[in-house]
C-alpha cells in the first residue's frame, strides 16, 4: 500500500494512489464529532452535517448542489461519529477537479440560510425518529448513556428533538468556526490519480483561506464504569435487546489485535461461538454478535443480540457460559487460525474501493497521527500466537461484564 503525507494550504493532506481503481475518493475528516459538544448544543455536529449539503456561494441551492456531482456521475455522502466529521466525494478520475471544487464550496462557503435551515431540522427529526422506531439502534443509544453516564461520551450523536428545534444559524456558524480549522481536519486523496501536483494546487488555491486554529477543545474522558452491574429502557418491544459489554483495550494498544480475535471467536462471524451455540443450536435469537470497538478514548467489549422475552433469562445464561468458557482459556489452535483467516480476509476487502481507503487512512491519521497500513496490520495478525488471545481472555469473565437491555 502506498500513500504519501503532504502539508498543503497548512493543512495534512494524505495521497493514496491505487493503481488499478477506476475511482477517485475526495475525503475531508474534521475533529467535530459528538463528543465536543454540551448537554445544550448536542446533536448540532450531526445537524452542522446535513446543513454543509444545502447551500454555498457556487452552488446556492441543494438541487444545484446535487447537479453538480450528478452531471459526472459521482456520489457524495457525509457522517457524524463521536470523535469526527466526514465528507467526500467519489468520482471517476477525469472529473476529480470538479469533485474538489463541489466539496469545497460546502466546507468553505456555506451560508445556512434560516429557511433552508429550519426547513432541515424536520428532516432530522424524522431520522431520529427512524432510530427510536428501530430497537437496535435505540439498544446502542441508551446503553451508550448507560455506560459512559450523562456527558458528551454518553449522549447520542444526533441529538434531542428539543435541542434540534432550537439550532439557529448563529450556533451552527460558531461550531464550524470552532473546529474547522486547518490543525483540526485532514484531507484524503485516495485513489487514480492522474496528476497529483494538479490536485494539489487546486487545494492549496481553494483551501488557504481556512481558519489556521480550532477554537474548542476536547473534553476530558471520564473513563468511568456503570455504578449499576444490570440496567434496562423499558421501549415495549416485541423482544429484549442486550449488550454484554466489558472494558477492552485502547486504540493506540498493540493488544488491540488479539482483542479482536477474541472477539471474533465469541461472535464475529457465523462458525463463531455464539453464533452456533446461541443462534444454531438454541433457537435463542436471530442476529447475535461479539466485538471489540478501540479508540482514542474509548475502548469496549460488546455482545449484542435480540432475545425471545419468555427465554430471556435463560438465553443470558446460555450468552454467558460461553463467555466464561472463553475467558477460562477454552479456545483451540483450529478456532485460532480461522479467526486469523477471517480478519485478513475483512481487512483487505474493506479497503479495495477509493473511498473505503480514504477513509481507513484519514481515521488513523487525524486520531492518531500515525498510519498502519495494510501489510502492517497483517504482519501483526501473523505474529499473533493462540497464548496471546489467552493473555486478554480474562478481560471478558462475567466479573468484568455489565449488562444493559431495552424491553
Amino acid at each position: 500500500m502506498k500513500y504519501e503525507i503532504k502539508t498543503i494550504a497548512w493543512i495534512q493532506t494524505i495521497f493514496a494512489p491505487m493503481e488499478d481503481a477506476n475511482s477517485t475518493t475526495i475525503e475531508i475528516m474534521c475533529r467535530a464529532g459528538s463528543i465536543y459538544e454540551t448537554k445544550e448544543n448536542n446533536g448540532i455536529s450531526h445537524f452542522l452535517e446535513h446543513l454543509f449539503f444545502k447551500w454555498g456561494k457556487k452552488y446556492p441551492t441543494p438541487k444545484s448542489v446535487a447537479e453538480a456531482v450528478d452531471k459526472f456521475g459521482g456520489e457524495f455522502n457525509a457522517y457524524t461519529a463521536d470523535e469526527y466529521a466526514g465528507y467526500y466525494v467519489k468520482c471517476a478520475p477525469e472529473f476529480v477537479h470538479q469533485a474538489i471544487d463541489v466539496l469545497s464550496d460546502m466546507m468553505l462557503n456555506p451560508i445556512f440560510p434560516k429557511e433552508e435551515l429550519e426547513r432541515e431540522k424536520w428532516v432530522v427529526i424524522q431520522e431520529l425518529k427512524m432510530y427510536e422506531d428501530n430497537p437496535m439502534a435505540m439498544a446502542m443509544q441508551k446503553w451508550q448513556n448507560y455506560y459512559f453516564w450523562e456527558n458528551s461520551y454518553g449522549r447520542p450523536t444526533i441529538g434531542t428533538e428539543e435541542n434540534i428545534k432550537s439550532f439557529t444559524q448563529e450556533m451552527l456558524f460558531d461550531h464550524k468556526t470552532d473546529l474547522y480549522a486547518k490543525d483540526n481536519l485532514i484531507i484524503t486523496v485516495a485513489g487514480k490519480i492522474s496528476d497529483p501536483t494538479a490536485v494539489e494546487n487546486q487545494l492549496s488555491l481553494l483551501f488557504k483561506d481556512l481558519p489556521q486554529t480550532k477554537r474548542l477543545q476536547k473534553p476530558a474522558f471520564p473513563n468511568a464504569l456503570p455504578h449499576e452491574k444490570i440496567s434496562f429502557f423499558d421501549q415495549k418491544n416485541e423482544q429484549n435487546h442486550l449488550i454484554i459489554s466489558a472494558p477492552g483495550v485502547k486504540g493506540d494498544d498493540e493488544r488491540k489485535y488479539a482483542a479482536s480475535i477474541l472477539a471474533t471467536i465469541l461472535g464475529g462471524n457465523m462458525s463463531s461461538r455464539l453464533f452456533q451455540n446461541i443462534r444454531e443450536k438454541q433457537g435463542l435469537c436471530y442476529y447475535i454478535k461479539g466485538m471489540h470497538l478501540a479508540s482514542e478514548d474509548t475502548w469496549v467489549f460488546l455482545i449484542r443480540a435480540g432475545i425471545d422475552k419468555q427465554r430471556f433469562d435463560f438465553g443470558v445464561e446460555k450468552i454467558f457460559e460461553e463467555i466464561e468458557r472463553i475467558a477460562n482459556g477454552d479456545i483451540t489452535q483450529e478456532e485460532f487460525e480461522n479467526a486469523i483467516g477471517y480478519n485478513e480476509g475483512q481487512i483487505q476487502m474493506g479497503i479495495e474501493s477509493s473511498d473505503e481507503m480514504a477513509s481507513f487512512l484519514g481515521s488513523q491519521y487525524l486520531i492518531y497521527h500515525k498510519v498502519e497500513t495494510l501489510e502492517d496490520i497483517l504482519k501483526k495478525y501473523k505474529k499473533l500466537t493462540l497464548q496471546d488471545i489467552k493473555d486478554i481472555a480474562g478481560m471478558i469473565k462475567r466479573e468484568n461484564c455489565y449488562l444493559f437491555y431495552i424491553k
